[in-house]
């Protein structure tokens, strides 16, 4: 039996089917459950994410008062983001809700605390290859971490590295280096 036709009188015995009382019972949770099988099929959201377009889940993430998201994020970072907000609303305030909201918005970062790089107690650093390209890039960082991350933490850098390999010229000749680069945001 499917909720969109249920029909309780059905499921009763025999002799109960013709008591007038019973038939208006039956029929009033006929309505209730049907009411309620129609909204299970609107209901469908969660399944159907990487079906949605941006509006869909512009509007889906109002709904789920996800505070770190951002209508402007591609929609691959988008649908990472809201299948993981539930998981991140029940462990807000633990290094992983931060490092899971890093990987989502910014395909990655670790969180360091305090005692495995000897900084003061309650205190920690954030470590990610995002490359950064501006000071918004930074902000951003910091607003994620901010609504994430333990309240009485507190976030002492940023740490931005990158490695890659470049062409240099001497002359005429092409030179293949291999570099590592590093940047640090720091007072934050």
């Amino acid at each position: 039996m499917k909720l969109n036709d249920a029909d309780i009188l059905r499921l009763l015995p025999e002799f109960m089917r013709e008591d007038p009382a019973v038939k208006g019972l039956a029929s009033g949770i006929n309505e209730l459950i049907r009411a309620a099988g129609q909204k299970a099929v609107t209901a469908r959201v969660w399944d159907q994410i990487d079906q949605l377009d941006d509006a869909q889940l512009d509007e889906l993430a109002y709904e789920l008062d996800i505070d770190w998201y951002s209508a402007e994020l591609p929609i691959d970072r988008k649908r990472a983001i809201i299948k993981n907000s539930d998981l991140v609303h029940s462990r807000r305030g633990t290094k992983w809700a931060v490092e899971q909201v890093m990987a989502d918005v910014f395909n990655g970062g670790t969180a360091q605390e305090w005692y495995k790089y000897g900084g003061k107690p309650f205190h920690f650093r954030v470590t990610t290859d995002y490359p950064l390209q501006s000071q918004d890039i930074v902000e951003r960082f910091r607003e994620l971490i901010a609504v994430t991350k333990p309240a009485r933490a507190v976030l002492d850098s940023i740490e931005f590295a990158h490695e890659g390999t470049t062409t240099t010229w001497t002359l005429t000749k092409p030179h293949a280096i291999h570099l590592k680069m590093g940047g640090t945001a720091l007072n934050l």
